[in-house]
C-alpha cells in the first residue's frame, strides 16, 4: 500500500469532487490520481514537458467524454500565499481530500494542515506524507532537503522525511476536534479527519518541540497511533458509512 492507492481509494470512498496536493514537484502522485477537480500547488514544479503535453492531450479527449472530464488547476507558489489569496469558487465548495507533501519541516507541515483543516469539507480527509520516519538520518530536522543531504547525518541514504512526524502529537495533543492515526506504509501516512471529543494524546507543545528521533524511535506507536496496513480497510468502511449519512441528510 502507498500513498497514491490511500489517496486515491479515500476518494473513491467518498466520491470526492475537489482534491488538494502541496508539494506535487514532478508530479508522481498527482498526475496519477483520478478526481473530478484536482488543484496542484508547488513554488517549483518540476514536471517534464512530455507528461505536461500528455495531459494536455488528455484533457483535449475529455472534452468530448463527459464520464471522464476533469478538471486540473495549478498554481505555482507557496502553500502559505495560496490559502491566504486564492478565491478559487472550488475552496469554497470545500476540500474533499487534501495531500501534504510539501516541505518536510514541523512547522510548515502543520501550517499546511492548519490551513487545510479551514477549508475543509465536512467529512474531508487529510493524508500527511512522511510521518513515519524509520532511520534518524531520514528524520534530520532540516529547512531544505538540499541542508539535510549537505549535512550529511549518519546513514543518510538519500532518503528525507524531516520532522514532520512532530505535527501528528502536537494535533492529537492540542486539538480535541480532530481524529488522527498513521498507516505505518510509505514513510508513514498521516490521516486526519474531523471528529468531536476524539481521543486525546497528553504532550505539551514545549515538549514535542525538545523531542528527536530517540522519542520516536522509544515510543512510536504512542505518539503517532501507528496502524497497520489492513486498518485502513476498516477505516474506509467507517467513511463510506459516515459520507453516506451526510447525502442523506
Amino acid at each position: 500500500m502507498d500513498k497514491i492507492s490511500v489517496i486515491q481509494g479515500l476518494i473513491d470512498a467518498k466520491k470526492a469532487r475537489v482534491y488538494l496536493e502541496i508539494g506535487v514537484a514532478s508530479g508522481d502522485c498527482f498526475l496519477k490520481i483520478t478526481a473530478a477537480n484536482k488543484i496542484a500547488v508547488d513554488p517549483e514544479f518540476t514536471i517534464p514537458f512530455r507528461r505536461k503535453v500528455k495531459r494536455h492531450m488528455k484533457r483535449l479527449r475529455s472534452v468530448f467524454n463527459a464520464k471522464s472530464r476533469m478538471n486540473e488547476y495549478y498554481y505555482r507558489m507557496r502553500s502559505d500565499n495560496f490559502f491566504a489569496g486564492q478565491n478559487l469558487p472550488l475552496l469554497k465548495e470545500g476540500l474533499d481530500v487534501v495531500f501534504v507533501d510539501g516541505l518536510h519541516t514541523h512547522e510548515q507541515s502543520l501550517s499546511d494542515v492548519k490551513n487545510s483543516l479551514t477549508r475543509l469539507s465536512p467529512g474531508g480527509v487529510i493524508v500527511v506524507h512522511d510521518c513515519n520516519p524509520t532511520t534518524s538520518a531520514a528524520a534530520f530536522p532540516a529547512a531544505s532537503y538540499e541542508e539535510a543531504r549537505e549535512s550529511k547525518p549518519e546513514g543518510w541514504r538519500g532518503e528525507w522525511s524531516g520532522n514532520v512526524w512532530k505535527t501528528i502529537p502536537y494535533l492529537r495533543s492540542t486539538r480535541r476536534d480532530l481524529d488522527i492515526f498513521v498507516l505505518d506504509c510509505d514513510c508513514g501516512l498521516g490521516i486526519i479527519t474531523k471528529r468531536e471529543n476524539a481521543p486525546a494524546l497528553n504532550c505539551k507543545a514545549e515538549a514535542i518541540k525538545l523531542m528527536g528521533y530517540k522519542e520516536l524511535e522509544n515510543e512510536r506507536e504512542y505518539l503517532l497511533n501507528l496502524k497497520p496496513e489492513n486498518f485502513f480497510h476498516k477505516f474506509l468502511g467507517e467513511l463510506k458509512k459516515r459520507s453516506s449519512g451526510e447525502k442523506a441528510k
